[in-house]
């Protein structure tokens, strides 16, 4: 495939820096914004991996969100305090320049995992820069999303007779107002690593959690960031998820209940790193201009990637109906 635009750049936007991938084989396409999840973690080699097919219809934009990636800085890590505030005025600042490069009056937001959190805050206050937001593995309610995640991998490990993974889950206890007791990072992590064994987390794939990470993600991010940008991106992975926004509950249910733009979910049918059904909850009280569920079976929490033809050919069909 040809592409005009196939660029890694920093752009200076509003007083501040922004790292951006930019692919398109046509620079008048319509413009995709994909939000990545973490928070703290970019997703831009697999962006470019998984989605670059949807370059021949869209112009997609991967952006490393502030303290992550490409955008960690350690001056910055040690006197700025990242806030729901910052981060949705730093996501319509690249929406804005978005329409601004490419003559767009709106684009299209993709948000996966926290990027599902950041993108309907995004859609929730900007809406009229928003064609329409699309949600994969998304996320509803941090408490709610803990406890229904906790629960349902000590119910797979009891049902599978999994006595190692029983003493896990035991020795570090259900969550209470989505934390656990002790070390609570370090708990989260044993249990998604459980997760991801059981299916939870990707569905096709259920290797040992460091096997997949070390195996599958690490070489696909070599594509797109040297050995020193992955150091960076390694310690961004520790900071954001422990400043404010990576601990603001969004709680959607509750506080979200109608969004004027467009709204499409795109989730995994296994996912219970975020469990879908909360989504399905969320979705089925929200008030939106137009609005689509889809369901991909053979997916968890990642479906663009995990079913990446049948996600892009599905992400295409939505956007040539409207």
């Amino acid at each position: 495939m040809k592409y005009e635009i196939d660029e890694k750049i920093k752009i200076r936007y509003c007083d501040s820096d922004y790292y951006l991938r930019i692919r398109s084989c046509d620079a008048s396409n319509p413009v995709v914004l994909f939000l990545h999840g973490g928070c703290g973690s970019p997703d831009r080699a697999q962006v470019i991996k998984y989605q670059s097919p949807l370059a021949k219809h869209f112009t997609l934009i991967a952006w490393d969100q502030r303290g992550a990636g490409l955008a960690y800085s350690k001056k910055e890590a040690k006197n700025l305090t990242l806030t729901k505030e910052l981060y949705v005025e730093d996501a319509h600042n690249i929406v804005l320049w978005a329409k601004e490069k490419f003559n767009k009056d709106k684009i299209i937001i993709v948000g996966h995992s926290f990027g599902s959190v950041l993108g309907v805050w995004l859609a929730e206050k900007y809406p009229e820069d928003i064609l329409a937001y699309v949600g994969v593995g998304q996320c509803v309610d941090y408490i709610r999303n803990e406890d229904l995640s906790y629960a349902w991998t000590l119910e797979k490990a009891e049902e599978l007779g999994d006595k190692k993974a029983l003493k896990v889950l035991q020795k570090i206890s259900p969550p209470k107002n989505g934390m656990y007791k002790e070390n609570h990072r370090k708990s989260i992590i044993k249990q998604r690593a459980i997760l991801h064994k059981y299916g939870g987390a990707n569905y096709s794939s259920r290797k040992p959690y460091w096997q997949e990470l070390l195996f599958h993600e690490l070489p696909i991010m070599l594509k797109e960031y040297s050995v020193l940008q992955i150091i960076k991106y390694i310690k961004g992975l520790s900071y954001s998820p422990n400043q404010p926004v990576g601990q603001t509950n969004p709680d959607f249910i509750n506080k979200v209940k109608r969004l004027n733009t467009p709204v499409y979910l795109l989730l995994g049918r296994h996912d219970y790193n975020c469990p879908v059904e909360l989504a399905v909850e969320w979705y089925n009280m929200l008030d939106t201009p137009d609005k689509k569920l889809l369901f991909f079976e053979n997916s968890a929490h990642s479906p663009q990637w995990e079913e990446s033809e049948k996600w892009n050919e599905t992400f295409i069909s939505i956007f040539q109906t409207i």
